[in-house]
């Protein structure tokens, strides 16, 4: 491994332990020994958010595979001629603006890093008044955050703007609809949970979810082609004929691994059986349809997902079911009792070995 990704990786867990330590200290102050300790978690949100967008902005171009390619229109390798030549919107205009402001390319990645983070920690604020620490942790626990802030960029700024989308949609309807617009000017791809989202309001039934979500797995396993499908539907053919065909190409499904993902399958379930026991465990009548938005969004995703297992990057529509992990996990940040299977110091470990899964290898 290069030094400097190694460096850089070091640095990021040990980044992450110290807000795991903090994390077990307030969980049990909250749980153990009731007490509140929210301007104590206000202060370190915003200390270690602080620490992101540094460790993140300050990278150097050689962590991320993609790093180097999102500064083509910073450097000026691609130039642009027309807008409608442009299909990275969101960074066409980030690159502008940090170019003005200096031709260090750490001021690009570090505008995008602000970009990532300070609307999550937006979105946490808005979306509980206590607890945001320990909201923060889940996030930056889930094994593609650290992803999108280095690599996936464009799809991260998406997600973060999502995020803050979905925590002002009860509140604030039209600016939840900015959010939304300017996730989807970063990343097309969020259109997906967007519209899956609005979906989600109209459909109360449970039993639907889960029929939809069963037949998926049992096309998967089949090795269904949803390419084809939508490629028959106008309209929709035009907007997904390019992007998908690359990933049915004989060239992508060769160069990466296809059909039914049992490892993939089973994740996605494992958070499907927490979410479903979460959602019954809720009284508060309000609370309940909130989360049944989240829930509903997150069982139709995945099974979007399970549905492009026959096409190669699979991994990629998989990312638009896993933002939701943390709106399904949120709920045990506000209460010190046991919701469905588990309580919070449970939620914790899970979350804890999450991240060790996938980043000490």
């Amino acid at each position: 491994m290069d030094p400097i990704i190694h460096a850089f990786d070091l640095r990021f867990t040990l980044i992450y332990m110290s807000v795991a330590l903090f994390a077990v200290i307030l969980i049990n102050e909250y749980v153990y020994r009731r007490k509140n300790s929210d301007d104590v978690q206000n202060f370190l949100l915003l200390f270690y958010a602080l620490v992101m967008i540094v460790i993140i902005g300050t990278r150097d171009k050689v962590v991320g595979a993609d790093s180097a390619r999102t500064l083509v229109y910073f450097n000026g390798s691609r130039v642009i001629k027309s807008l409608s030549e442009l299909k990275d919107v969101g960074t066409y205009f980030i690159s502008l603006l940090a170019r003005k402001l200096s031709d260090n390319y750490k001021v690009f990645f570090t505008i995008n890093a602000m970009l990532y983070i300070t609307p999550i920690v937006i979105g946490i604020r808005n979306l509980t008044g206590k607890n945001r620490f320990l909201v923060f942790f889940i996030v930056i626990s889930m094994f593609f955050f650290k992803a999108m802030g280095i690599n996936t960029t464009k799809q991260g700024i998406a997600f973060s703007f999502f995020f803050l989308a979905m925590t002002f949609y009860n509140k604030k309807r039209w600016l939840s609809l900015v959010f939304f617009t300017i996730a989807f000017f970063n990343h097309a791809s969020i259109i997906i949970p967007i519209v899956v989202f609005f979906m989600s309001t109209k459909i109360n039934n449970l039993k639907v979810i889960f029929s939809i979500y069963i037949a998926a797995t049992v096309l998967s396993l089949v090795s269904f082609n949803l390419n084809e499908l939508l490629g028959k539907i106008p309209i929709i053919n035009i907007l997904v004929e390019e992007r998908l065909d690359q990933y049915y190409s004989k060239g992508a499904k060769v160069a990466y691994k296809t059909g039914f993902r049992a490892n993939f399958f089973i994740f996605n379930t494992i958070f499907a059986v927490i979410g479903y026991y979460t959602l019954k465990s809720i009284e508060d009548i309000e609370e309940h349809l909130k989360y049944k938005r989240f829930y509903v969004t997150y069982m139709l995703t995945s099974a979007f997902f399970f549905l492009m297992f026959s096409a190669a990057f699979s991994d990629r529509f998989g990312v638009l079911s896993w933002i939701f992990i943390p709106f399904l996990m949120y709920p045990y940040t506000q209460t010190r009792n046991k919701m469905g299977l588990i309580n919070m110091f449970g939620i914790f470990l899970l979350c804890f070995f999450l991240f060790l899964i996938f980043n000490l290898k």
